[in-house]
């Protein structure tokens, strides 16, 4: 007879990371889309949708990313498989609340996505993404995304990056609070 965890399914996490334009949205409504097939009810979260809703000031950009987090903490809490994390991602600080959230619920298997698949080497220009994001987004931003991007090989290269440790350990955000 077997116990315990060993024989149930992990529910998902997926972080998806990429430059505005590349399609994260619609790889993440696509992976709902396969999930649903197989009668699992999943969510998508982005900021997006609060970015949607204020102008970009920094502060509005702050509190919006600490929605999201909130919004995937408590989907955690609620066992919601998948959870599908549609931002840019850019910086291993940006994904490190989502992985140590998921850890730290135990029962979710964490996957990060790129996009393109082979980021940065398989890049798409900056004329293409400023195109398909219809001028939303200055040309500029692109080459400063594209300048912080950086390299995560897996979750653990996340998880046990110092920078992000130190940035995180003091906030009193609720998915932190011990």
């Amino acid at each position: 007879m077997s116990r315990g965890r060993q024989n149930q399914r992990l529910k998902k996490l997926i972080i998806l990371r990429g430059l505005p334009g590349v399609g994260k949205t619609s790889k993440a409504e696509m992976l709902c889309d396969e999930y649903a097939g197989l009668g699992l009810e999943g969510e998508i979260f982005s900021t997006d949708r609060y970015h949607e809703r204020t102008d970009y000031t920094k502060g509005n950009f702050q509190r919006n990313h600490r929605r999201n987090r909130e919004d995937v903490f408590k989907a955690l809490n609620r066992g919601v498989d998948p959870i599908i994390v549609d931002n840019t991602n850019i910086s291993l600080w940006e994904m490190w609340p989502y992985i140590h959230m998921g850890m730290r619920q135990g029962d979710y298997d964490i996957t990060m996505m790129e996009l393109p698949k082979g980021y940065p080497q398989e890049k798409i220009s900056i004329n293409k993404l400023y195109r398909w994001c219809k001028h939303k987004i200055p040309k500029r931003k692109f080459r400063y995304f594209e300048a912080r991007w950086e390299e995560a090989y897996n979750i653990w290269h996340v998880f046990n990056d110092s920078y992000s440790i130190n940035r995180w350990k003091r906030s009193k955000e609720k998915w932190n609070v011990q």
